[in-house]
């Protein structure tokens, strides 16, 4: 965060978008993939992400929530992925 307070910017989005600004767009992409991997079946972890979710995202709004958010999608992505790829017939 900058010295003195204010509305921390971050890098890797957009350096004029603010927290308050990328935190719910980055939670709609975690719900999206949530959703994603409830169509695939697996509804016990997909509940344990989505309180993880929610728990993070009722927290500060800083750079470090940004980033466990960040985590938490990439983990859902690639848990999709690997569901995805399971369930594709494969050649002889």
């Amino acid at each position: 965060m900058p010295a003195g307070g204010g509305d921390a910017t971050i890098p890797r989005v957009n350096s004029d978008q603010t927290i308050a600004e990328a935190l719910p767009r980055l939670y709609r992409d975690v719900l999206d993939a949530l959703a994603r991997l409830e169509q695939l079946g697996p509804m016990d972890d997909a509940a344990r992400l989505r309180s993880e979710a929610i728990a993070e995202y009722s927290r500060a709004w800083d750079l470090k929530c940004y980033a466990r958010l960040e985590a938490l999608l990439g983990r859902i992505d690639l848990a999709a992925r690997t569901l995805e790829r399971s369930r594709r017939p494969r050649l002889a």
